[in-house]
């Protein structure tokens, strides 16, 4: 019998569905939200840093700030949450409504969107964070168990 299968994927596989079961807990569980919607957040959160935290010059200005200035922080469309997600339009719409409601997200001078911001100076916020880079060092960690590396 030949060796079809590589030797990283089955490890590769289990080791990344416990990655995102941690994920899915810790966001499900901070933010009370479902997957659709942390779906949705993590997009537009995505966005919202991308612009400054990417940026060399201005990452370090903001990195312990309690709110990043809106003039620099990022914003996404509506439209381009759903061609992100694969989620219908009007889906996206009313699930986004839901979590400006929340006070979650809020809606900039375009009317695009982006992170509403105060989460980050709640502990459990913090705690949530901290988490999540411990759900990535069991994932490295389970790799590394396993003795196998991707083929390129």
């Amino acid at each position: 019998m030949t060796d079809d299968v590589p030797a990283f994927t089955r490890p590769g596989a289990f080791a990344a569905t416990e990655l995102m079961l941690d994920l899915f807990y810790v966001t499900t569980n901070y933010f009370q939200l479902d997957l659709e919607a942390i779906w949705i957040l993590a997009v537009v959160g995505h966005e919202t840093m991308r612009p400054w935290i990417l940026d060399p010059t201005t990452a370090p200005l903001h990195l312990t700030d309690q709110r990043v200035p809106d003039q620099v922080r990022g914003s996404i469309s509506r439209v381009l949450v759903a061609d992100r997600t694969g989620l219908p339009r009007e889906t996206v719409r009313r699930r986004i409504a839901e979590l400006e409601k929340k006070g979650l997200i809020a809606l900039d001078e375009r009317g695009y969107v982006r992170l509403h911001g105060q989460s980050v100076v709640d502990p459990a916020y913090q705690k949530s964070v901290v988490d999540i880079y411990r759900a990535v060092e069991r994932y490295q960690k389970r790799i590394a168990a396993f003795g196998v590396k991707p083929e390129d």
